[in-house]
């Protein structure tokens, strides 16, 4: 993976992970999104000892940077913007700067980990509890609200301006949509006026799609090797929705 830029910080970067977790992709379209040059190391999360001194809670993505390993996506994203030159991806004042962090801590709390709960059913050949999936569907309407109140889709999140926030909701959204429809029947994007509309524009970015890519392929295998109730037909359609 190459880009412009030559900025020291940004030439010796490598991003370990895996396609199909949303938080390794968000992290890898917000470095092609910069511009940065990196290198992709494939990598799956582990309990080893000697992974653990790269990635303290054994989890991906990290981070390698010529000072050492970042890791939890939130952080290697402001790593990302305060380090690697290129299109600013926070808004230039404190107070926009904070509605965008405002955003995506409300998609990865109140969004994106409880529909995580809901993964062991969905993709890796579980069953979920059923107080599982009655204490997951309100926090997620709740946020949904939430963010319906708190975006300006103007085309991105908070107006003209692409940040963090739309990278990081996308690929929330995406896995997420999934995860709603195969529970509820509910679809996320149809929560918030325009959401739909941004998602589909965000897809036909060139960042979205290098990563789709790799995620379609990674993530059919994933369901294949998992028996997931998910499988390949209901996933090509997401994408087309």
């Amino acid at each position: 993976m190459t880009g412009p830029s030559s900025h020291p910080a940004s030439t010796s970067l490598a991003l370990h992970g895996y396609p199909v977790s949303n938080y390794f992709n968000a992290a890898r379209a917000a470095l092609i999104e910069k511009g940065a040059v990196f290198t992709v190391v494939p990598t799956r999360a582990s309990q080893d000892d000697a992974f653990l001194k790269l990635s303290a809670m054994g989890k991906i993505p990290f981070l390698q940077t010529p000072d050492g390993c970042i890791a939890e996506t939130v952080a290697i994203l402001e790593y990302i913007e305060e380090a690697v030159p290129g299109i600013p991806l926070y808004p230039a004042t404190p107070f926009e700067r904070a509605r965008a962090r405002q955003i995506v801590n409300i998609v990865q709390v109140y969004v994106e980990a409880p529909l995580r709960s809901l993964f062991p059913g969905i993709f890796m050949g579980g069953v979920n509890a059923p107080e599982t999936i009655a204490a997951a569907q309100p926090v997620v309407e709740r946020a949904m609200r939430a963010l319906g109140q708190l975006v300006t889709l103007n085309p991105y999140l908070l107006g003209a301006q692409l940040t963090h926030a739309d990278l990081f909701a996308f690929y929330t959204f995406d896995i997420g949509e999934r995860v709603a429809r195969f529970t509820w029947d509910m679809s996320l994007l149809d929560r918030v006026e325009g959401l739909r509309d941004w998602f589909d524009a965000m897809a036909d970015r060139p960042s979205s799609r290098t990563v789709l890519a790799d995620f379609d392929t990674a993530f059919a295998a994933y369901l294949r090797d998992k028996a997931a109730a998910w499988q390949e037909p209901e996933l090509k359609e997401t994408h087309h929705a």
